[in-house]
């Protein structure tokens, strides 16, 4: 798949999935991407928009996981 969103536009904090910006397809490559990235398993207790809704709070999740 591929984005619909130019990610260079968007600030660190835009609200991803809230605004309607990106759907629940590009969360589900979004997980895989996070678990290849961090090594670690996303569960559903992980898929959540205060972990996933913006850019910033991708990377702090995903540093978060990081081993």
């Amino acid at each position: 798949g591929h984005a619909r969103v130019d990610v260079s536009e968007l600030e660190d904090s835009t609200e991803l999935f809230s605004s309607g910006l990106v759907d629940s397809f590009a969360m589900v490559d979004l997980l895989q991407f996070l678990e290849k990235h961090t090594g670690s398993r996303m569960g559903p207790e992980d898929i959540n928009l205060d972990n996933l809704d913006s850019i910033e709070r991708i990377l702090t999740f995903a540093a978060s996981r990081t081993k």
